[in-house]
């Protein structure tokens, strides 16, 4: 056991490597910041840790001091006194949890989470339902066609390039990303940030990004991570972030592994459990635990394609001088002669069985995706749970992601506590669009104007109509 004294700020640089070991790295302390806020952090106990503090030691982080450079529009790591007093809000994303897994496995923490404060029937995710899309989404308040993350890759027309969620290059660079997500906003009034990972972090967003982030490395153990989070929210008020966002991928992994109906997510199911039992138990030990929020969100939910309706796109039509991207069980096309769009939509549909060809213009109203050609000129969309493949990729996973977020299975989670938050309301279904108004209002910033998303969702829960 270490105290949040023993702590410091780490930062890695290393890619991600999925499935392999955690690497070593020197570590790097700052003894200043360590003194400064060493009263406060001294009443913070924590749970077991993995990490060690100063000097070297396995599973440590080597800090990235650009990380904390921030232009004049940013906050510099210092808040302005006026924010100083406000409350503090934790976002924490659990990618790929369904809310059915709270009622098929032993969640006590999560129980402890909705009977604290609200807790909503479900989270309804945006088209496409993927992990980069619907945390931005959540993010910004935005649907992807307007804030542009409209898949984990996508290709855009106007630049001639493909993004990809894996190219670091591509995750932090902001002209790729559009909107302001919530921790810009904090930043540009004054109130520092801080992120343990969370799609759209890395990118360098209207010249800001949050006071303290890191690029995405799986390989940082999950107790490390809280910890951190603890650390940055024991820190002195002038330096103490007032958002912190928190990200977790240990369910969305099972869950294509194994399968969302697979007995075996018991055990993805009650460690997430247990993480968030190990965050409560932190913040609550911090002096000023009434005055932190605590946001759980996940991205979308997962169910299992059915291999009986896969449709192979090459084996429908001639394909040449057409580019497909996959997004999810959907393909995007973008043709050389956008000319030819109709005609090949209406030879595709003579031939689909479990699939549909939309212009992108006639896609349903409610997936709000007919306004950014990043999506394609059209695209195949499955009718039902199947696949639409760019070619004969073998065997599907055993779970799955990415459809029409109206369906049930792609309903992600949301539960909240904290000021301004009545104890033990149930709520129906939530936007992930609406996540974004209610931080604002949790945080006393003024959000932009032209959001999609709508504070009065929460409106039961909320105990006034000003922010805290």
């Amino acid at each position: 056991m270490v105290s949040v004294a023993q702590l410091v700020e780490r930062r890695t640089v290393a890619p991600e490597v999925a499935g392999s070991s955690p690497v070593t790295h020197p570590t790097h302390c700052r003894p200043k910041s360590l003194r400064r806020g060493l009263r406060a952090a001294a009443r913070v106990l924590l749970v077991a840790v993995s990490l060690i503090a100063c000097g070297t030691g396995a599973n440590a982080e080597r800090e990235r001091p650009a990380s904390t450079a921030q232009p004049a529009t940013g906050t510099g790591g210092i808040n302005q006194p006026a924010v100083e007093s406000r409350p503090h809000v934790v976002l924490v994303s659990f990618d790929g949890f369904h809310p059915g897994y709270l009622d098929r496995f032993d969640t006590p923490h999560f129980d402890r989470l909705a009977s604290r404060g609200m807790h909503a029937n479900g989270l309804v995710s945006v088209f496409p339902s993927l992990t980069f899309p619907a945390h931005y989404s959540i993010a910004t308040g935005l649907h992807p066609e307007a804030h542009g993350i409209v898949g984990n890759r996508f290709f855009d027309p106007e630049r001639g390039a493909e993004f990809s969620y894996r190219r670091s290059d591509d995750a932090q660079d902001g002209t790729w990303w559009g909107g302001e997500p919530i921790w810009v906003t904090a930043e540009k009034q004054g109130m520092v940030s801080a992120a343990f990972f969370f799609p759209g972090t890395e990118a360098d967003i209207d010249g800001i990004r949050p006071s303290h982030w890191r690029p995405y490395d799986g390989r940082v153990p999950n107790r490390a991570r809280i910890e951190q989070v603890l650390a940055w929210l024991a820190l002195p008020p002038a330096e103490r972030p007032h958002l912190v966002t928190l990200y977790f991928s240990l369910v969305d992994s099972a869950g294509h592994r194994l399968g969302p109906g697979h007995p075996d997510m018991r055990r993805s199911v009650e460690s997430a459990d247990g993480l968030l039992g190990a965050l409560m138990e932190g913040l609550d030990a911090l002096p000023h635990a009434e005055r932190v929020a605590l946001v759980v969100v996940s991205d979308h939910g997962m169910a299992a394609p059915d291999p009986a309706e896969t449709t192979v796109l090459s084996e429908v039509v001639d394909l040449r001088g057409v580019r497909l991207v996959g997004a999810g069980p959907s393909v995007g096309l973008h043709l050389d002669d956008p000319e030819g769009a109709s005609a090949l939509r209406d030879r595709l549909n003579a031939r689909l069985v479990h699939a549909r060809a939309y212009l992108r213009e006639e896609l349903p109203e409610h997936l709000h995706a007919r306004d950014n050609p990043r999506l394609g000129d059209l695209l195949v969309v499955p009718t039902g749970l199947g696949l639409v493949q760019l070619g004969p990729d073998g065997s599907p996973p055993a779970g799955m992601h990415g459809w029409d977020p109206t369906l049930p299975e792609m309903h992600g989670i949301f539960l909240a506590a904290g000021p301004d938050i009545a104890a033990g309301v149930r709520l129906a279904a939530v936007e992930a669009v609406d996540v974004y108004p209610l931080v604002t209002h949790l945080l006393g910033l003024a959000p932009p104007p032209d959001l999609a998303g709508d504070l009065a969702a929460f409106a039961p829960a909320l105990e006034s109509e000003t922010p805290p």
